[in-house]
């Protein structure tokens, strides 16, 4: 079992005990979530018109929902779909920090996230909700925390 060799690498690395439950968390969330399923190796397996049909019908809504692409054409689109980093967060997970480079729009797909300043929320987001989409032309570095919640 997968969490039980973390488990075994995470005792033996002598990591802290509230790191530890961190990570048994978001593999209990990501299991939770996907029932095991390892989307990168399902779509590395796959051929490349076949991942270009899979990453058009899991992120294609996503992209188009950035007013900026919605009048694009579907050659735009379906290279910008190839190029979105999806990432699974557990509750209460820190996805931008203060002074951390900001890697591009976030895009809200499942659950709840808030964007905070300093220690009050500014902005509840849920699916389809974007933050900082000026990174899509110019580098930025974040001034506010954004969680899950």
């Amino acid at each position: 079992n997968k969490v039980e060799l973390i488990k075994i690498f995470m005792r033996y690395r002598r990591l802290p005990i509230s790191l530890q439950k961190k990570i048994v968390s978001f593999y209990d969330y990501q299991w939770d979530l996907l029932k095991g399923a390892n989307e990168e190796k399902f779509l590395g397996e796959l051929p490349r018109a076949l991942q270009q049909q899979v990453s058009n019908c899991m992120c294609r809504d996503l992209v188009c929902s950035l007013p900026v692409l919605r009048k694009a054409n579907n050659a735009l689109l379906n290279a910008l779909t190839d190029c979105v980093e999806i990432n699974i967060y557990s509750p209460n997970d820190d996805i931008l920090k203060p002074g951390e480079q900001m890697r591009g729009t976030i895009i809200v797909s499942r659950g709840d996230v808030e964007v905070l300043n300093g220690d009050s929320v500014e902005r509840r987001m849920m699916r389809f909700d974007r933050y900082a989409e000026d990174t899509l032309f110019f580098p930025k570095v974040s001034d506010r925390w954004v969680t899950t919640k």
